[in-house]
């Protein structure tokens, strides 16, 4: 069988030896909709399509280049469809056969035209993902599969897939977030307080139960096309009992942020996600997946991969070099006396701005509780002591805090390593984030669809 790009030189030497007439006939669209840019490279691609229909005596390079969709400017041939087809099946661990093409190519020339919209809005706004980030983004997936380098070419390779169908899956989605950041990152904000909020949310799991889940979503942008959506959820759900793999149906056909990690969302606690989606996955059992869940948005397809019991904060890594002043207070003090010391304590620290003023005042406190406490873990800390001198700048005296017996003030001479906050608040705040563009991009890729001229022939 011909290759499509010798279909294609066989297609050029008939029009450069008899010419060409063509007619571009464009369907009806409502006023609202706004004009088609249709260039001379769209009429030129299309009527080379065309001709390959036409070319009776190669039957198999009319196959090879036929339309499967034109998306305003682009056209999606047979080709395409059929290599991506190939790619999901190849990578889904789907059983090759003619009837799963058929059924799957439906949903994969929808995913083909959302890509050709997603880089043609890119293309708009002037984005462009260089070859270092592509190989960068394409490494990351190898990682994520389990593959040595070069391992999911060779993958590839075997089953005689080009390396470029992925590659082009891979760019769509890397200037796709590019489009959806420029648009609207400066419209979604996060507050320290929401960051707050969930980092006691996190102090409060733990010991409760999370769940290591995976989701496809499918949006429902069109409350009549509501009953397609979930036949097509049902048929996602039929091929994963059948043994596809998950993750490679979520990035073929998601429409989440997630889909770019195969669906990944990580470990998530009861009440993270939405009520209806939180009330399937706590009963669901590990390693299974949910019929699909509706919600305002679309439809979920949920897979609980692993449970466990919350672990809280992650542990610091960071190492202070502490000194501490100890005021005693008699046995008999009342409130009158543990007033006055601490105001003595406050001035006391007032006075020191390094750690040589701390080793003077904690010998003029002339006790043997007062010194060094040497390079301690902060985690190791108790919680009142790591609260006064997790934000405290070195070569600083902290307030005052009781202690058994009498009143500390405490200096950081020294930090290393990073605590867990420092790591912990910029990744919830990249969730919060992306969870809002996220709710952007859907309805970024729905108004697109709307003002696109498509014309699928297939």
């Amino acid at each position: 069988m011909p290759t499509w790009k010798n279909c294609l030189l066989a297609l050029v030497s008939r029009i450069l030896e008899n010419g060409f007439t063509v007619r571009i006939k464009r369907r009806k669209r409502p006023m609202t909709v706004a004009k088609t840019r249709f260039s001379w490279q769209h009429a030129l691609s299309v009527t080379l399509l065309v001709l390959g229909l036409s070319m009776n005596n190669s039957p198999a390079c009319a196959q090879t280049l036929g339309i499967a969709a034109v998306v305003n400017d682009d056209v999606i041939s047979l080709y395409d469809l059929e290599a991506r087809v190939k790619l999901l099946i190849v990578t889904s661990n789907l059983k090759d056969s003619p009837e799963l093409r058929r059924r799957l190519s439906g949903q994969v020339l929808n995913s083909l035209i959302n890509e050709k919209l997603k880089m043609q809005e890119a293309k708009r706004l002037g984005i462009r993902i260089s070859k270092g980030e592509l190989e960068e983004a394409y490494a990351n997936m190898e990682a994520r599969n389990n593959l040595p380098k070069g391992g999911l070419t060779d993958f590839l390779k075997a089953n005689n897939i080009d390396r470029l169908v992925l590659m082009d899956q891979i760019e769509a989605a890397q200037a796709w977030g590019g489009a959806v950041n420029r648009t609207f990152r400066a419209q979604v904000t996060v507050s320290e307080e929401e960051i707050d909020e969930v980092i006691e949310e996190i102090k409060a799991s733990k010991g409760k139960p999370e769940y290591l889940t995976g989701e496809i979503f499918l949006p429902v942008n069109n409350p009549n096309m509501a009953g397609q959506v979930l036949n097509n959820a049902n048929a996602l759900i039929e091929q994963l009992g059948k043994g596809a793999s998950f993750s490679a149906l979520a990035r073929n056909y998601s429409q989440s942020a997630s889909a770019a990690v195969g669906g990944d969302l990580g470990w998530v606690r009861q009440g993270q996600l939405a009520k209806e989606i939180n009330k399937v996955l706590i009963p669901l059992m590990k390693g299974s997946v949910a019929p699909p869940v509706r919600t305002v948005a679309g439809y979920h397809i949920i897979h609980k991969r692993d449970e466990r019991a919350g672990e809280g904060l992650p542990p610091s890594e960071e190492k202070l070099d502490l000194r501490q002043v100890f005021l005693p207070l008699a046995a008999n003090a009342n409130s009158s006396d543990i007033s006055g010391l601490t105001e003595k304590a406050k001035s006391m620290a007032a006075s020191a701005s390094n750690c040589s003023d701390m080793e003077k005042l904690e010998a003029e406190s002339g006790s043997p509780l007062s010194g060094s406490l040497g390079v301690v873990d902060t985690s190791a800390l108790p919680p009142l002591v790591q609260g006064a001198v997790r934000n405290l700048p070195v070569g600083t005296a902290s307030n005052p805090i009781p202690s058994q017996g009498g009143i500390i003030f405490l200096m950081v001479c020294k930090r290393t390593g990073t605590s867990a906050l420092d790591i912990l608040r910029p990744n919830i705040k990249q969730r919060l984030l992306n969870e809002r563009l996220d709710v952007s991009a859907r309805g970024y890729l729905r108004d697109l669809r709307h003002a696109a001229f498509l014309d699928v022939r297939v």
